[in-house]
Parts: C-alpha cells; structure tokens; sequence
C-alpha cells in the first residue's frame, strides 16, 4: 500500500579499546595491587605485633602415651553398696531406669501388665486343651488386672479415667497382671490339679516367661532419684593400681551424662600405667564458625560477626570468648585420639615436635586454682587430676511425650508453693491431662436478707493443683522445706480433697518434703519421659527416666481467705 513505511532497527555494541601503549592488553599493573600510602599497613603491622618475633614454630608431629583405669562399680543415689557395672550399657540407662521395688506396681501401666500376662498364656501351648483352660482360669482369678473396687472415703474420691477403666473391662476376663504373676512365680507358686509332666511344661514355660519379663521389666538398679533434690545422685568408680577414682554425680537432671555432671574425689590419682600405649600422631590447626582469618587480606566467614557481640563491662565471661577468638583463636592445634569406651583415660606424657625440629614435652595446663578441661574436686571445687572419663553413651536416643509432668511453682501471694500436675499416666500408659479433673465448684449460699454481702471462707483452687507448705527444716530452724499437703474443696455435691495421682509426688508416701532451694522464683518442671536407645553393642534399651528443666515463672493460685462477696442485684 501506498501508506506503508519501512522501519530500520539499529543496534549499536561498544568494545573496549585496549591501549598499545604501557601496560595495555596486560594483568599486570591490575595484579599488583598498588597502594597510595604503604606506610599505613606498616603501621598497622606494628601496632598488632607482627614485628616481634617469637623464634616459635608451629607442630609438625606429636608423640603421646596414655594409661586408663576400665569403670567396674556403679552406686545409685547418695549412701547404699555399689553395684557391678554391666559392660557396654549405656550410663543414662542405669542411671535413669533405675527403680527402688515397688510391690503394687505402681510403675507397671495396666496395659503392659496384661500384655505381659497375655504373653505367659501363650507359651502354654504345651498344655492340653483342658489343663491349659484350668492354669488360664487359675491365673485370672489369682492375679487380676484390677482390684476389686473398695469403698473410698467421702471426701477422697477421685474423677475416674475413662480410658483406663474401659481397658480393664476389656481385658479383666483375658489376661493376668503380669507384675502379680512374676512374683508368685519366684516364689515357687504353680497351678494346683497338675500331673508330672504337665507340671514340667508349665515349669519350662515360666522359666522362659520370667527370663522375659526380667529383661524387659526388671530395673537395673535401684533409683538414683532424689525425691526433695528433683534431680538424680549417683557416682561410678574405676579401679587401676592398688587405689581406686570415684567419679560422683551431684546434680544430674536427667537426659544424658556427660563429663561435666561429674566431680572426682579428693583421693584419687590419675591411672598410670607402665607400659603406657604410645601413639605418634599429626596435630591439626583448630578451627570454629566465625574464626579471623590469618592472612591480612583473606575474606572472613559471615555466618558469626564477634565485633558486633554485645557485652558489658561485667560480661567477663563473653568478653573473655570474644578476645579468645580475636587474639589467640589460631594459636591451638587438635590433636585426634582415639579412647576406648568405658574407661578413665588420662595422658601421661605428651612430646611435640615443631617446624625447627625441636622436642617440647609439655605438661596439663593450669594449677591448683585455674584449670581446663580437668573434674572438680568433690567438696572443694579445685580442680582433680588431669583425667578424662568415657562413659558408655545411649546411641541416637529417642524420646517420646511426658507420661507425666509436674510444674512446681511459687504463689507469693498465697505464701505457698504449688505441684501442678498436668499429665499423669493413665493405665493406657498415655499420658492424661488433670485439667479437665476439677468438678464444679459449690455457689455460695443465698441469703434471705436482701442485698445482704456473702462470707467466703476460701476461693477454690483447680483440682490438680497439690499445695506445698513450707515448713521448718529442723525443729527451731529458721530455714525452711516444704511438705506435699492437701485442700478440702467445696463441689456442688459436698468437699473434695486434691490428691496427687502420679508417681513423681509419691502420693502413697505419707509425707513427703521438697528442699526449698530447689524451687526457684523461675520454677521447676519435673516429668518421666520414655526413652529408647541402642548401646555400643546394638542391644535395644528401653526406659521411662525422670528429668528436671527450667520452670515457667511464678503461679497464681488466686487463692484467698475470708473473703466478702456483695450481693448479686435482684431483677423485679
């Protein structure tokens, strides 16, 4: 068409020209990397030190020896004879999975009873049909599951658990308790009406079924739980020579032991050996995230800024740690050691060999008043001799929800403390919040006068809320412990007393104390956690284990006395 235009695009490149003369088409000149005032750096190379030499080389080779003493006795709690330390398991199943007897079973869920009972009916096989009928129809009437209900106090019944009672209805008719039965048969106890070599079958059968249910619900010690400390006591000894290192745990809450949970006794000496294992090794430079650089111009890691940490003039710990990292961070070296598990190691003579090959034979840093890495003396705190201890550790432990969890707070306002239990293990073996336990509280009385004020003697508190009253250490102490007690509720269908339900508050104990300084203004949350491991050696562990952690601050039980209530408004 007439009307149409052309239309040209243009496009335009722009190349470098480079230069024929000087440097140019060449690196060179880039690369040097000129400066304007190289003095600067002079100064700065003096004012960090760089001129003053040291004469020092840095390691090329290492020669070390050691000497160890294998753990053999392990002692629960604070007094009481120790005991043998099985080989290979793991620390935090002996010291967790320890229980004290508890000949009601306390610790025993309803559930596992019965499948523990279910399991001994089954190795019955043996048995004919009808003398296998007569043991089953024995085992169930001797050992229950469940007691036959007893007539409870007026003022002491409890909200029932629903889940648990429709369990035992279930299996009542099918399953023996199998903590009931275990006992009885240690005992020698066997069905009556049975031949000779019925007799022998059901013999055989128990022998397997108790060796069972010993490796599955047997404690391997008794308790370490100190029940007015919240926390675990135990101690572990190792033998070398003609003396003996006792290593002694005073506040282990639970969860896995390290070596820093550990104090040594004032008595023991590190193992030596005089044959000591000598191992000739390359030390390594130490590195962490964040660490300067060692070269002037070399780009530094981002992930950690230590110029930009925050720190007073009484932060000396972080001070401490930042000039550390900044100052001396490059001046340590690794050395890889490979230890044997289970036993107390100790280094007896260290020999280095640096750039210059020059031989420095060095000692454990520190003396009696500052040390690293060293146990503290038992009683004193000053640091033990130069020993390493290598528990058995549980291997990729796992762990499920609490089956029960106490909050022990303090009520300022109310001049008490408080257990708040807010799970407990249902006979399920789940756990079951207490929450939902409180009954309905009782409204006040009407009165007959009108607009006439209302007497409270006592606000309610929830059900599961059990009071700790403190009370004198010692008679005439003016320090203090608290004591488990109870409240009398007023409900809507008479008075109610809270009670403990769970096992961390021991409510078949008839009294039972916590120390006062175990409960902070923070608080403290105690509960029993399962737990299930594998040791070095690949056997299964299995365990429900008591911890202690950091509360959630002070409660309020909004708890008052005598109080005046004004008169609800009457409507015409």
């Amino acid at each position: 068409m007439a009307d149409d235009k052309a239309v040209f695009a243009h496009f335009h490149r722009i190349e470098p020209g480079v230069r024929p003369q000087g440097t140019g088409g060449q690196l060179d000149e880039a690369l040097e990397a000129r400066i304007a005032d190289p003095l600067f750096l002079l100064a700065r190379q003096w004012q960090l030190a760089e001129f003053h030499g040291e004469d020092g080389g840095s390691p090329v080779g290492c020669s070390v020896s050691t000497a160890a003493a294998a753990v053999d006795r392990f002692r629960p709690g604070d007094t009481g004879p120790a005991v043998a330390y099985p080989p290979g398991v793991p620390l935090d199943y002996l010291v967790e999975a320890g229980r004290d007897p508890d000949p009601a079973d306390r610790e025993l869920p309803l559930r596992a009873a019965a499948r523990a009972g279910l399991r001994f009916l089954g190795l019955l096989g043996a048995l004919p049909a009808g003398v296998r009928d007569s043991v089953t129809d024995q085992a169930l009437t001797k050992f229950p599951l469940v007691d036959a209900p007893a007539e409870e106090e007026p003022d002491a019944g409890a909200p029932a658990d629903p889940a648990g009672q429709a369990l035992a209805q279930a299996l009542l008719a099918r399953a023996p308790h199998g903590g009931r039965l275990a006992r009885a048969l240690a005992t020698g106890w066997h069905p009556t009406g049975l031949g000779t070599a019925d007799l022998n079958a059901f013999k055989q059968a128990a022998t397997a079924w108790r060796a069972w249910f010993a490796a599955e619900h047997t404690p391997p010690t008794r308790s370490s739980w100190v029940r007015d400390r919240l926390e675990h006591h135990f101690a572990v000894e190792a033998a070398h020579g003609s003396g003996r290192i006792t290593l002694t745990a005073p506040e282990y809450p639970g969860g896995g032991a390290e070596s820093y949970h550990f104090d040594i006794d004032a008595e023991a000496t590190a193992p030596t050996d005089p044959h000591p294992a000598t191992r000739t090794l390359l030390p390594t430079r130490a590195a962490y995230p964040g660490m300067p650089a060692e070269r002037w111009w070399e780009f530094e890691d981002t992930t950690v800024n230590l110029p930009s940490v925050d720190a007073g003039p009484t932060d000396l710990a972080r001070l401490l740690v930042v000039e550390f990292a900044n100052v001396y961070g490059n001046n340590h070296w690794v050395v890889p050691l490979d230890l044997e598990v289970g036993q107390v190691h100790a280094v007896t003579d260290l020999t280095v060999v640096d750039t210059f090959g020059d031989r420095l034979d060095l000692d454990a840093a520190g003396d009696e008043h500052w040390s690293l890495f060293r146990l503290g003396t038992a009683g004193t705190g000053l640091p033990g001799p130069a020993v390493l201890p290598v528990l058995p550790r549980a291997a990729a432990r796992l762990e499920g929800a609490a089956v029960e969890e106490v909050l022990f707070v303090r009520d300022e306002m109310a001049n008490l403390a408080w257990a708040v239990e807010r799970t407990v293990q249902s006979a399920t073996g789940r756990p079951r919040s207490r929450a939902d336990e409180t009954p309905a509280a009782a409204p006040p009385a009407p009165s007959d006068v009108p607009e006439a004020l209302m007497y409270q003697l006592e606000t309610a508190v929830p059900y599961h809320w059990i009071p700790l009253v403190p009370v004198p250490l010692k008679p005439g102490s003016a320090a203090i412990r608290f004591r488990r007690g109870k409240m009398t509720l007023p409900t809507a269908d008479g008075t109610l007393q809270t009670r403990a339900r769970g096992r961390l508050l021991e409510p078949e104990v008839p009294r039972v104390y916590f120390r006062d300084e175990e409960i902070p203004r923070s608080g403290v949350t105690a509960g029993r956690i399962p737990a299930t491991a594998r040791g070095h050696d690949g056997r299964h562990y299995s365990w429900t284990g008591r911890r202690a952690r950091a509360g959630q601050g002070e409660g309020a039980s909004g708890l008052a006395f005598d109080g005046v209530l004004a008169a609800k408004e009457t409507t015409g």
